[in-house]
């Protein structure tokens, strides 16, 4: 049966997690993930500094992100655990360019070492590669991140550069790690991918 194609991929489903977009009811759940794990993602994920937000606040962000995802301008998903469906972080695919993204998340800290972050950006490659028509995925992070970077290499990404700079008077130091489309399908990342599952805004599968 001919596979549907009506991007972008709204349910991306692994043995692992699964990804969607976010919906406003997903708010309070959020706010409290964020709220228990400020000291994990401070160090790597500086937008936490601004946790919790009020309610109302946050609710009025996450459904700008729903906005947003419905009309093509960044796509993001909340990320859940496959075997009990609770909230563990987020996932973003952000365009940087005509036909290229940037991708990034976050696992809360009891969710850890499970292979949630490992699915999740494979998938969420596939997806911009195969769905979204893609000819470029980047992601960055700090250079002394060092569970970003040993994922990033164990995905098949590139190191391009790591420009210097400073944020909030602090020294960081961003790597610039990327895929092109022509290479996606020899990298591990494809392969670990081949099992993942997605559907459109019409539940029609689209890998």
């Amino acid at each position: 049966m001919p596979l549907h194609r009506f991007g972008p991929a709204y349910r991306i489903e692994t043995p692992r997690v699964v990804l969607r977009c976010w919906d406003p009811a997903d708010t309070p759940e959020l706010r409290t993930l964020l709220s228990g794990n400020l000291e994990h993602l401070l160090p790597w994920v500086p937008w936490v500094a601004d946790e919790p937000k009020p309610l109302d606040e946050k609710l009025r962000e996450v459904r700008g992100w729903r906005a947003g995802f419905d009309l093509d301008q960044a796509w993001l998903y909340a990320l859940f655990g496959a075997e009990d469906g609770v909230l563990a972080g987020g996932v973003g695919v952000n365009q940087c360019g005509a036909s290229a993204v940037d991708i990034g998340g976050w696992v809360a800290g009891a969710r850890g070492h499970r292979g949630y972050h490992t699915e999740a950006a494979a998938s969420a490659t596939r997806a911009a590669f195969e769905v979204l028509g893609m000819t470029r995925v980047q992601a960055l992070c700090d250079s002394e991140n060092e569970h970003s970077i040993a994922l990033l290499r164990k995905l098949g990404f590139t190191h391009e550069a790591t420009p210097r700079h400073r944020v909030d008077g602090r020294r960081m130091d961003e790597m610039v790690w990327s895929i092109l489309a022509d290479e996606w399908p020899a990298t591990p990342a494809a392969e670990l991918a081949a099992s993942a599952r997605a559907w459109d805004a019409l539940g029609n599968r689209l890998f």
